[in-house]
């Protein structure tokens, strides 16, 4: 049995359990990928950590009502489907200073999936139109003023649904400060489950993706909530609770991966997969400062060494719950798909391998079409960082003056790795994208010009054709002008004709045909291109007769304009 940690505040017990017993740490595993899971709440230090599950509004409550305790100093609060807690939601949007705008979105529900997936299948045009026009968090307008009159249920709902149309788009990302925390809202991406039959129709290189809001708080809490999860239409042949079933444990993966890494258990099981590690609970590992979870904020400024470790230890949480790259694995399917698709255009340069257009026109589209939705999904990325180093950064002169405990900061290390987090978004996955649609580019043109040299190609076949029928006529219509002329049935002249005479000619028209072939054709050409010349100079000549007309025209003109 697992021994009960109960944090206990005026009689109320919050039933934690020890996260560094084997037993704890099995159940957290099998708890985040259940799909009945609520939430969770860890709290640790570099020594000791605990967690609770399916903390009720009242827990939650006096949870961030509690003392904060020594030996667990930092605390991660998960919520899954925010929209059916909206107690819960609420008393942490009362803790922290949430606006009544941001925690009514972050507790709206959904439509219902067959409305948001019609939703999603228009949102490129919707989400365009409207993204240049207003401001949603703001609440402006079409034309940038506030909407100020009151609204019925019905446009209500029509705005929450434009509201779910433009969130569900890649580019499209929130923040929001208080006080006490800051909080960013962002679509991030988990695998596509394998498909077990193959399929006919090509399936797209974008992952599915998922909505959470992180928020970094001011007494080294940090939030993370999870819309309740929208899955892909299941592709045909495949079983549909499978098929779920596998994609949500591929969207609570990173969750899970950072939630096991803070119990000593998991830090071994992470030990072969680089990309996945964190070093949360282990960058606590030093002696000598304060780890009370009082409001200091995240005290963290340039060429300053303010800050104690809990502070440390909150802003790696944040980082690596922010970072995750899942999102940086569908650029190697681009890639085996350009080189597919760079083989089978090149294969266009032997006569006898035709490509079919139908295959390669669409999927060159397409993938444009996702790499263009990569670009901007990673683009969003990158002005995230930004606003959240923006905020997270301070200045030795400005934390002079500044009220330290209603504002939220970051650690230096944390600054440091958002900063090279941000550099890997633009020269690794940026500029690989921008490098693959200029090579897109070229295929496309290589393709088309490729495509259009066989068709020259086959023009002059048709051409030297048409050549050898006429080189052909040549030779047969003297031929059969003769033997029109011999079978012509007058008398005075057949009865002089005989077979000998016939054949006498037919030998002699054959020959001057035969050598007509090749001395008069050519002939014929220079013949044709010395009066194509002498059609030019007797045109020339024509234009400067006119105009010299026109001159004389014209000065008698003017000569009696002037006498008048």
């Amino acid at each position: 049995m697992a021994s009960n940690d109960e944090a206990t505040s005026g009689g109320f017990a919050i039933p934690f359990e020890d996260f560094d017993l084997d037993e704890v740490f099995k159940k957290a595993e099998l708890y985040v990928t259940n799909r009945e899971s609520k939430n969770f709440v860890v709290e640790f230090g570099y020594e000791r950590a605990r967690i609770a599950f399916d903390l009720g509004p009242e827990d939650v409550k006096e949870l961030l009502g509690q003392n904060p305790e020594e030996d667990y100093p930092i605390r991660w609060i998960n919520v899954w489907g925010p929209s059916e807690q909206a107690d819960v939601m609420k008393a942490i949007g009362s803790k922290y200073g949430f606006s009544p705008r941001l925690l009514g979105l972050m507790t709206t529900g959904r439509p219902q999936q067959d409305d948001a997936r019609s939703h999603r299948d228009r949102r490129r045009a919707v989400s365009r139109h409207n993204r240049s026009h207003r401001d949603l968090e703001k609440g402006e307008g079409p034309n940038g003023n506030f909407l100020m009159k009151p609204i019925d249920s019905t446009e209500m709902n029509d705005s929450i649904a434009l509201y779910m149309q433009v969130k569900d788009t890649v580019n499209y990302f929130s923040t929001d400060q208080t006080q006490k925390a800051f909080c960013i809202g962002a679509n991030w991406l988990h695998k596509r489950p394998l498909p077990e039959h193959e399929h006919h129709h090509r399936i797209s290189i974008m992952p599915p993706k998922h909505w959470q809001w992180l928020a970094l708080c001011n007494n080294h809490t940090v939030l993370s909530i999870h819309e309740k999860p929208l899955f892909e239409p299941v592709p045909e042949k495949e079983d549909k609770e499978k098929w779920q079933l596998v994609e949500f444990g591929y969207m609570r993966a990173h969750t899970l991966d950072v939630l096991l890494q803070l119990s000593t258990k998991g830090v071994k099981r992470y030990e072969g997969n680089p990309l996945a590690q964190t070093s949360v609970r282990q960058s606590l590992q030093k002696s000598g400062s304060d780890l009370s979870r009082q409001q200091s904020g995240m005290s963290v400024f340039n060429n300053s060494s303010t800050g104690t470790l809990a502070d440390e230890g909150t802003s790696n949480l944040f980082y690596y719950l922010f970072e995750d790259y899942v999102a940086a694995g569908p650029l190697k399917n681009a890639e085996e798909e350009l080189d597919d698709m760079t083989r089978k255009i090149l294969d266009n340069t032997h006569w006898n391998k035709v490509s079919k257009s139908s295959e390669i026109i669409p999927t060159l589209h397409y993938l444009s079409k996702d790499l263009r939705e990569f670009k901007h999904l990673f683009e969003n990325y990158k002005n995230l960082i930004s606003k959240i180093m923006a905020v997270g950064r301070l200045d030795s002169q400005l934390h002079a003056h500044s009220d330290i405990d209603r504002k939220v900061f970051l650690t230096n290390s944390a600054l440091s790795r958002f900063d090279r987090l941000g550099d890997r978004l633009q020269y690794l996955m940026l500029n690989t994208i921008e490098g693959y649609l200029e090579e897109i580019a070229a295929l496309s043109t290589t393709y088309f010009n490729l495509t259009q040299q066989k068709d020259s190609q086959a023009t002059a076949r048709l051409t030297r054709s048409a050549t050898l029928l006429a080189k052909l006529s040549v030779f047969f219509l003297p031929i059969s002008f003769m033997t029109s002329y011999f079978s012509v049935q007058i008398e005075d002249l057949y009865i002089y004709w005989t077979g000998k005479t016939y054949w006498y000619a037919f030998a002699v028209i054959a020959s001057v045909s035969f050598v007509s072939l090749f001395f008069f054709s050519r002939l014929l050409m220079f013949w044709s291109d010395i009066m194509d010349e002498w059609a030019a100079i007797i045109g020339d000549w024509g234009v400067a007769f006119v105009q010299r007309i026109q001159g004389l025209v014209g000065w008698k003109s003017r000569n009696g304009d002037q006498d008048a």
